[in-house]
């Protein structure tokens, strides 16, 4: 988090495996109102409730995005200090689940951008250091559980990130966080009937990549 731009929250987790929680740590909201205002900040227990509701989730979807536990991290906290920052101003936030993927989703879209130049073998670059970990802790059937789990997971985001990028949002938001159209929709600022429609037609793509892959 960049400097002043704080709030009586940080993100923090145990370890950077998927679906590990992010706590919330709060401090009193009286010191919390010393550093950022003298006066209650509008909506705060909304904040905290929607953070405690909807950071893990976040997170995973990041990191299933971009392939990057550290940046995935980086980008959840950076939705939650632009949420943070909208409820300070006084801004009421109807659908907080809606706005917070919309944020991380745009933030998830500048960092494509700022990474064209990466290539897609950087992207699904194994983690070594998780792989040893796992290795340790686990059992061998454990294990070899994992690992088949985690290959799988590896080779389905990879064929995602090979899709346009309008079609693994969607796919994304659907399959891997379990958003309904309606809900996708709202977070992305369409109808549901043009997201019905960009559901199928990613799903089409996404099937004849895992065709072309199992002819080869």
């Amino acid at each position: 988090m960049s400097s002043g731009q704080k709030g009586p929250w940080t993100l923090r987790p145990n370890n950077y495996s998927v679906g590990t929680s992010l706590t919330l740590e709060r401090r009193t909201l009286g010191d919390a109102r010393a550093r950022v205002s003298h006066e209650p900040v509008p909506h705060e227990n909304e904040f905290i409730g929607a953070f405690d509701v909807h950071a893990d989730a976040l997170f995973r979807h990041a990191y299933f995005r971009i392939s990057n536990r550290e940046r995935a991290l980086d980008l959840t906290q950076e939705t939650f200090i632009k949420a943070w920052e909208y409820v300070r101003g006084g801004d009421e936030i109807r659908h907080w689940k809606s706005f917070l993927y919309r944020v991380l989703n745009n933030l998830i879209i500048d960092e494509y951008r700022r990474k064209k130049e990466q290539s897609l073998d950087a992207l699904f670059a194994d983690d070594p250091v998780r792989a040893e970990e796992s290795i340790a802790v686990d059992g061998r059937g454990e294990m070899e559980d994992r690992l088949d789990e985690e290959l799988l997971l590896a080779q389905m985001r990879s064929l995602i990130l090979a899709l346009p990028e309008r079609h693994r949002t969607v796919l994304t938001l659907r399959y891997i966080d379990g958003f309904s159209l309606g809900e996708i929709a709202r977070t992305l600022g369409t109808s549901e009937n043009v997201i019905s429609v960009r559901v199928h037609r990613a799903t089409a793509r996404l099937r004849k990549l895992c065709n072309q892959l199992n002819t080869l």
